[in-house]
């Protein structure tokens, strides 16, 4: 496992073994977390049309849908979906001789595509690599490079294919490679305003606009592609907002009889989490999205040196410090005592020794 320091980037020595484990690879198959959002989309799609200019049999199989605002990605590389009863992508994964998990560094995130993957790896040649930027990796891959500072994964994907070009000395910056590596980078910086917005993320969005991105069109698909559903459950979210804390925590429960009133889906519900933090005075952010099989998807955000991945951590979940999310495996009702709760103590210990009152 590689884990680069702050304040610095990769240099072509450091990913030179990533790079021969790829380039010694005939047939790859890409993948990425479930739930898939623009970082992991962007740099899969980015990625695999790369390694198709080199030649390489790609493959792109993910453990979940892709949600309508991105799919316009697969006009640069073709995206499956996996389906435990989908023999074509059981099959590809058989024949695959590496996989490649993006934006992800636990094995529990690639969803059932793992066990086949994991059966690969103990009656065949199968190799698994990993490219990721979020804390605490879990060791499973047979190469792993987790870059937690790296803005997305997607400032990765850049760093690893401009030494691939060198490495290689074919050009592989196309207009739809950059388009890719764009969506995953204007996403998971909020679109250029979070925290880890470095000057270097900067000259990279540069960079892949001079190689053909279109920032003006990749924000218009990404963000102001709604379908009426979406618009729909919108409506009925932003009714449902709890402020609670002293108005420090903000609070939305979506049930399934809300994803249904309104023909939404469960990605339906990630831009969502957007208007929780829009509220001057909230320091934290919680999503809770009812699940089919009574479970509950829960989304932290947060503002300034709060650190939520901690709180994730509770529950076996994790992410970014300002960003993070778990799966509690009981009913949203329990979830809301219960998570609400430890957000009181985290907000006592970690905000001025505050006691808040609910």
């Amino acid at each position: 496992m590689i884990v680069a320091q702050h304040g610095r980037k990769l240099d072509d020595h450091e990913w030179k073994p990533f790079i021969e484990i790829l380039l010694s690879a005939e047939h790859i198959v890409l993948t990425t977390h479930m739930n898939s959002d623009g970082d992991g989309l962007g740099s899969e799609t980015a990625l695999g049309e790369a390694l198709r200019l080199l030649g390489k049999q790609v493959s792109i199989i993910n453990p979940t849908e892709v949600p309508p605002n991105y799919r316009f990605l697969s006009g640069v590389a073709p995206i499956d979906v996996f389906n435990a009863r989908n023999e074509a992508c059981i099959q590809e994964i058989a024949l695959a001789d590496l996989v490649v998990l993006l934006d992800a560094n636990l094995r529990e995130r690639m969803g059932g595509i793992w066990q086949h993957v994991d059966f690969g790896r103990e009656v065949g040649k199968l190799k698994v690599l990993c490219l990721d930027h979020h804390l605490e990796p879990e060791d499973f891959a047979d190469l792993m490079i987790c870059e937690a500072y790296a803005s997305s994964t997607g400032e990765l994907v850049y760093d690893l294919i401009m030494s691939l070009q060198e490495y290689t000395g074919k050009r592989l910056m196309t207009p739809a490679v950059a388009t890719g590596i764009y969506v995953a980078i204007m996403t998971d910086t909020g679109s250029f305003r979070f925290p880890k917005t470095t000057p270097y993320v900067y000259h990279v969005a540069g960079e892949l606009v001079a190689a053909g991105a279109d920032p003006n069109d990749i924000y218009d698909k990404v963000y102001n592609s709604l379908n009426i559903q979406a618009l729909k459950l919108l409506g009925a979210a932003l009714s449902e907002i709890r402020l609670c804390e002293n108005n420090t925590v903000s609070l939305l429960l979506i049930s399934q009889d809300m994803l249904r009133a309104t023909g939404s889906k469960l990605f339906d519900t990630d831009l969502i989490i957007r208007y929780l933090l829009s509220v001057p005075s909230v320091q934290i952010a919680v999503l809770m999205v009812e699940m089919v099989d009574g479970r509950t998807k829960v989304s932290f955000r947060s503002r300034g040196e709060i650190y939520v991945n901690e709180i994730a951590k509770i529950y076996g979940g994790g992410g970014h410090r300002n960003a993070a999310g778990c799966l509690l495996q009981f009913s949203p009702e329990k979830a809301s005592r219960v998570v609400l709760g430890d957000v009181r103590e985290f907000l006592k210990t970690h905000v001025n020794n505050t006691v808040i009152q609910l």
